[in-house]
């Protein structure tokens, strides 16, 4: 199996402009208020997220990875506001430098999660 590796700095940097795009969007700045969202620790929880994701490959990993974002995800996501969040997610990663391979990596990875979380 090819091990796919970016690095902390890629991973710090898509999380930073992706977050960045979010908090441009009402919606999300609300939720985030309403739920007294430390959007810091947010970031810090998707940049361990995103590496595992892109470095885990055995189903046992992709088992644990659905379970978390289940558990992290309680409440019902809505598809329009699952695809916008991906939207903007793909975005970030288009506008920046990143292995076409990688990027495809992630994108199948996290479309995978979403369809286990939106109701």
């Amino acid at each position: 199996m090819m091990t796919i590796v970016l690095d902390q700095e890629k991973v710090n940097e898509l999380v930073d402009r992706f977050y960045d795009k979010l908090l441009k969007d009402s919606y999300y700045i609300n939720m985030f208020n309403e739920r007294n969202t430390d959007i810091e620790l947010l970031k810090d929880r998707q940049r361990v997220f995103i590496n595992r994701l892109v470095s885990g490959g055995s189903d046992q990993e992709q088992g644990k990875q659905v379970s978390q974002v289940k558990e992290r995800h309680p409440f019902q996501i809505a598809p329009d506001r699952a695809e916008i969040w991906f939207g903007n997610l793909k975005e970030t990663m288009d506008e920046m430098e990143m292995d076409v391979s990688i990027k495809k990596h992630l994108t199948e990875k996290v479309d995978f999660l979403l369809s286990k979380i939106i109701k």
